[in-house]
């Protein structure tokens, strides 16, 4: 028994929401990285690795949701809570589009194709902002991987 690795077993649900009535948003995201994380195996990893709260907050419906991943589990909250690791403030557009990001080499995002293009030119521009950014980088890096449907 001793040194015997023990199966781990799956959740019932990789994502539960905070709320009794989670907003469309909530709801979209939720959803798109539970899909993403069950269909591509190579997520899993960064999945059960991430602890982090992410904060997204969307310009141009006035909307937020806080993800906080707890190391194999996300639980969505509506609206942007306190004690965030990361918050990005952009519009739908561009949240869409970071879900389109392609994953390179050594699991970074891809900025020289098209999409990635577009992400950097709103992130030089100011119309995507992250805060706690550069202390976070990584943490960006893992999120944009499981974010990323591609």
């Amino acid at each position: 028994m001793a040194r015997r690795k023990v199966k781990k077993i799956e959740k019932a649900g990789l994502v539960e929401y905070a709320d009794q009535e989670p907003s469309a948003f909530a709801s979209m995201l939720g959803g798109l990285i539970e899909a993403n994380v069950r269909s591509r195996p190579e997520k899993v990893r960064d999945f059960e690795s991430l602890k982090a709260r992410v904060g997204i907050w969307v310009t141009d419906i006035d909307e937020g949701v806080t993800l906080e991943f707890k190391g194999g589990h996300l639980v969505v909250h509506n609206g942007l809570k306190p004690r965030r690791t990361l918050t990005i403030r952009t519009d739908a557009d561009t949240v869409m589009s970071l879900s389109n990001l392609k994953i390179g080499l050594l699991g970074l995002p891809v900025y020289y194709d098209e999409v990635g293009r577009g992400v950097a030119l709103k992130l030089l521009t100011g119309k995507l902002k992250i805060d706690g950014l550069l202390p976070n980088a990584m943490t960006l890096n893992t999120v944009t991987r499981i974010f990323s449907v591609q």
